[in-house]
């Protein structure tokens, strides 16, 4: 396994907060980029600490800005923008996540950063498109999913809900490092460096794709909320059944193809000792359409079977029948199963006030080099690295800065 990482050698000026920019970041770093995440003096990001525990690092923190140096720098004073001008010229990539307009108000334009640096590639991630009606709109997560088709197909039937994880935040994240890393390769061909855009809104449209097929095939009208049955078409089985114990989140999904002669529902029948439900023998079991309209009498069958199982056993036993079945894991089930940890998905970081922390990690493996993980950097740790070994200041001048809150 080599060593070097893909993105080696690249240089990052980190000046995103919260969920959306910092994972985009992060993904960078755990890539081999090296990340100089700006904060600041004193108080850091915004995501860095909380009212129940000021001066500590938020879990939240450790969570997304993993393989990190942290830098300190008041940019609204002259001192701290001319240290950022400076530091723009060493970057290879620069990435925010303001509000609309707080760059271009901070003085670091597109226009000003390209003239710094004609190769950076300047990267924005905002709630929605900077050319759209939108575009001086403030927006988090869940504007993005309810501005972008998700939560209209998400849901009970009369309730439209949200999901409970930040899938606009991360998700967009991820798609702008994927774009930024686009963006450097082209630069190696052209040599010319340039600006990258993902609005949160957009990325949950694409996202929302699957969503147009059922809008055309029903005559372009509004698609419904199913819950957790299949949105494509009326199928059963496909819910979340309760298992054994009961808790809140004892359940098992469980679906049955609805592809032309698929085995799938006969499979479910062996599995629970129902043959008597076959497509063959029953006719109210003969399609998926017919087991969606006797929906009563294929569910009662499941969750009599499901009655004496915890979903554990269910998926187990179910996939190993050649039916597609997933038991609903927590935070608690991922935590502490082993498997998650062998395989790379899951890490334990050591913090110096949180102790040892298990956290989520980077989902792609590669055969050519190994993602590691490093602690979230203490605030403005590498002031010294940056400012001295980086820019050329003495001991003295950065001393200067801190005492007036520069940095």
């Amino acid at each position: 396994m080599q060593n070097e990482k893909p993105l080696s050698g690249v240089r990052v000026l980190d000046m995103t907060q919260f969920e959306a920019g910092t994972v985009c970041t992060e993904t960078l770093a755990w890539l081999g980029a090296e990340v100089l995440k700006v904060e600041r003096p004193g108080t850091g990001e915004l995501g860095r600490y909380t009212q129940e525990e000021p001066g500590i690092d938020s879990y939240g923190f450790l969570v997304m800005n993993m393989n990190k140096k942290s830098i300190t720098c008041n940019a609204k004073t002259k001192e701290g923008f001319s240290l950022l001008e400076k530091l723009m010229k060493k970057c290879d990539v620069v990435v925010e996540n303001m509000g609309p307009g707080s760059m271009d108000k901070l003085g670091f334009t597109y226009d000003h950063c390209k003239e710094l640096n004609p190769g950076i590639i300047y990267a924005s991630l905002k709630g929605f498109s900077q050319v759209g009606p939108y575009k001086d709109y403030p927006a988090f997560d869940p504007i993005a999913t309810h501005t972008g088709v998700m939560v209209s197909a998400t849901g009970l039937p009369e309730k439209p809900i949200k999901c409970g994880i930040s899938v606009g935040d991360s998700g967009t994240g991820i798609m702008l490092a994927l774009s930024i890393i686009t963006a450097l390769l082209q630069r190696k061909k052209t040599g010319a460096g340039q600006r990258v855009d993902v609005a949160m809104q957009d990325f949950i449209i694409g996202l929302s794709r699957s969503q147009w097929e059922p809008y055309y095939s029903n005559g372009c009208v509004p698609n419904r909320r199913v819950a957790n049955g299949m949105p494509l078409e009326d199928v059963a089985p496909s819910d979340t059944y309760p298992c054994k114990p009961f808790g809140v989140n004892d359940y098992v999904h469980i679906y049955c193809s609805r592809a032309p002669g698929s085995a799938q529902w006969d499979n479910l029948c062996d599995a629970i000792g129902r043959h008597d439900l076959k497509q063959d023998v029953c006719p109210e079991m003969a399609t998926p359409r017919e087991r969606f309209k006797n929906k009563e009498m294929c569910d009662n069958a499941i969750k009599d079977w499901l009655k004496d199982k915890d979903k554990f056993q269910a998926m187990d036993w179910l996939c190993k029948h050649d039916i597609p079945a997933g038991a609903l894991l927590d935070v608690s089930d991922i935590t502490n199963d082993p498997q998650y940890y062998e395989r790379g998905m899951m890490v334990e970081i050591d913090h110096p006030q949180r102790g040892k922390v298990k956290l989520p990690g980077f989902a792609a493996k590669f055969s050519g080099f190994d993602v590691e993980y490093k602690c979230s950097p203490g605030l403005g740790d590498s002031n010294k690295y940056v400012y001295g070994d980086l820019l050329g200041l003495d001991e003295k001048e950065i001393e200067d800065l801190k005492e007036k809150k520069v940095i």
